[in-house]
């Protein structure tokens, strides 16, 4: 069952406010996985990804068909098209991520707009209550002061909030390549996210690393034989050795970061589960004091305290989802693999 919200004057104004802006600037609603997927088609980072993966299997159909081509040679374009194709999935992560970011940027300041709105309502009400106990001789010139500040600030909070809501819907336009204003809809429920310790095979930064290492492991068996000059296999050995040193240096690095993202994407969606029965129990509470309201056993001023509550709590529950789709998309550019299951 929904109740009814107290409606005020000031938030009359302020609902005025919000609906002749969306008039004047006719949004567009997109959904999370539609806003992605315009990414992954838009994005320039992509679409040069592909033009290197195109090139660079082009070279390669050549270099294999040229009877006179060498191991080096052959070793050289097979790892070419090899790292285009990885570049290739890792700009599609990160062209994902980008998207994720933007999007849930965007949907966290519409919830926010919204908790702002009801607070104008609840500090317009405190001014009113402060004005009556001031001509009652039960309140000071202080104190209706002192609300009058607090519903100032509350409504330049909210334009500053309206001002980044345009910020945001820009920043969504250009990351997904098609301009326009845009409205994000409620991201949907993440799937849980699976324990994951291991790098894509596929990783770029690993497979240039390995690359480098097996170029230099064929340059060392070039090299080893009784015509070649004992320098030039010992200059070959000290550059595989270099090459396999930076393998593990950069494995390491990157397994600790994928650590973090994985930390991190665990404790998001744990503070979710924990955000939705704090949702759960505030809706609980507003619905109980609806119902002292029409007993006549709390005032129209407690449900509507009671009210902004259950607000911020499902604000709240708001942030915990974003932070479990940015997580989520953080943890997919970290390992090299999606697993947000928005890449398609």
């Amino acid at each position: 069952m929904k109740y009814p919200l107290l409606l005020t004057p000031a938030l009359l104004l302020v609902t005025a406010l919000l609906s002749a802006q969306a008039q004047s600037s006719a949004r567009t609603t997109i959904t999370l996985p539609a806003a992605v997927a315009s990414a992954l088609t838009a994005g320039s980072t992509v679409r040069d990804a592909q033009t290197g993966v195109a090139s660079s299997a082009s070279t390669l159909k050549a270099v294999q068909a040229d009877p006179s081509t060498l191991a080096s040679a052959l070793l050289a374009a097979q790892q070419a098209a090899a790292l285009a194709q990885a570049q290739l999935t890792q700009a599609r992560l990160t062209a994902t991520q980008n998207a994720v970011n933007a999007f849930t940027a965007l949907y966290q300041t519409q919830e926010q707009t919204q908790v702002q709105a009801l607070q104008i309502q609840v500090d317009s009400k405190a001014l009113q209550v402060a004005q009556v106990k001031l001509s009652t001789r039960n309140g000071t010139a202080l104190d209706v002061q002192n609300a009058q500040n607090t519903l100032n600030t509350s409504k330049q909070s909210l334009q500053d909030t309206q001002a980044q809501l345009l910020v945001n819907s820009q920043k969504l336009a250009n990351v997904i390549g098609k301009p326009g204003s845009y409205t994000a809809s409620t991201p949907p429920n993440a799937a849980p996210v699976k324990q994951n310790t291991s790098l894509s095979t596929s990783y770029p930064t690993l497979l240039k690393d390995q690359q480098a290492a097996d170029a230099a492991a064929l340059s060392v068996r070039l090299a080893d034989n009784e015509f070649t000059a004992r320098v030039t296999l010992d200059q070959a050995r000290t550059t595989l050795s270099n090459a396999q040193s930076t393998l593990a240096s950069d494995q390491k690095t990157l397994l600790t970061t994928l650590s973090t993202a994985q930390s991190t994407a665990e404790a998001a969606q744990a503070s979710y589960q924990a955000a939705l029965q704090t949702e759960a129990n505030t809706q609980a509470t507003y619905k109980q004091d609806a119902v002292r309201l029409q007993s006549g056993t709390i005032s129209a001023v407690a449900l509507q305290q009671s009210q902004l509550a259950l607000k911020k709590a499902q604000y709240a529950r708001a942030q915990a989802l974003v932070a479990v789709w940015q997580s989520l998309a953080a943890l997919s550019t970290a390992s090299g693999q999606d697993v947000t299951g928005l890449v398609k």
